[in-house]
């Protein structure tokens, strides 16, 4: 809407003036748009297929995900890139047993915890103890 503004001498001129709704929105509008983009690039984002390497997480937003392992590698049920030991011996940790077990259509490593019930760093996701076994946290 345009109205003549009310002032004297020099400062008379005709001048724009906003609703209030139009202030508002144009201040939310301004709101939104900042907080976009200070936003955006805070989401993590999931790794590409075949790119986890041994020992390393294999799960996205909760859930097991096979697909991110590298080849050579199986996603266990607990979320870890566990190297298979159908065709190659297991790696090795000092102070800990490592077995060639069945899982799903392969043999993958499994670690054991030892008498202390500590599991190794792998240099990889954190494990830990359960049931004899190191595993994940998924």
């Amino acid at each position: 809407m345009q109205v003549e503004g009310q002032g004297s001498g020099s400062t008379a001129r005709r001048s724009l003036r906003y609703s209030w709704c139009m202030r508002n929105g144009t201040f939310i509008l301004s709101l939104t748009l900042a907080l976009s983009l200070s936003c955006g690039d805070d989401e993590p984002t999931r790794p590409e297929d075949g790119t986890i390497k041994v020992w390393e997480s294999c799960a996205w937003e909760g859930q097991v995900v096979p697909e991110l392992c590298e080849s050579g590698l199986a996603c266990t049920s607990h979320g870890v890139c566990a190297p298979t030991c159908s065709e190659a011996a297991c790696p090795t940790f000092d102070g800990f047993e490592v077995e060639c077990n069945p899982f799903e259509t392969t043999q993958i490593c499994e670690l054991r915890c030892n008498d202390a019930q500590e599991c190794p760093d792998t240099k990889g996701t954190e494990l830990h103890c359960h049931q004899l076994y190191c595993i994940g946290d998924v």
